[in-house]
């Protein structure tokens, strides 16, 4: 375990705190490192087995944030999608159309 000095700001967080200020899933921070979005540290490890740890540098992390911030268009100046009825009726023009077909060939088959 880590120790934190009070007072002073931590420069490197563990994934679980990563993906807390990021505000997603510690799973999706293992996705994001894995495909390169987002930057690790490798620290040394300590234990035994000696596996190097997966750490975020916390300015890596607002970088991130910074890079992917949008702005959102207001609703109003939006254009608002009106549905497609008419594609709606011409597949169901087309069902009909087809059911009928295939009935009317039936029925061919039978003379």
């Amino acid at each position: 375990m880590s120790k934190q000095v009070p007072g002073v700001p931590a420069l490197l967080v563990n994934r679980t705190n990563a993906a807390a200020m990021l505000g997603v899933e510690a799973v999706t921070v293992d996705r994001w490192t894995a495909t390169g979005a987002l930057p690790v540290v490798k620290v040394p490890g300590t234990g035994k087995a000696g596996r190097p740890r997966n750490m975020y540098a916390v300015a890596d992390l607002k970088r991130f944030i910074e890079a992917h911030t949008t702005t959102m268009q207001h609703p109003s100046s939006a254009p608002i999608p009106r549905p497609c009825r008419r594609a709606a009726s011409s597949a169901a023009d087309l069902q009909h159309s087809s059911a009928a077909a295939i009935l009317s060939m039936g029925k061919a088959g039978e003379r």
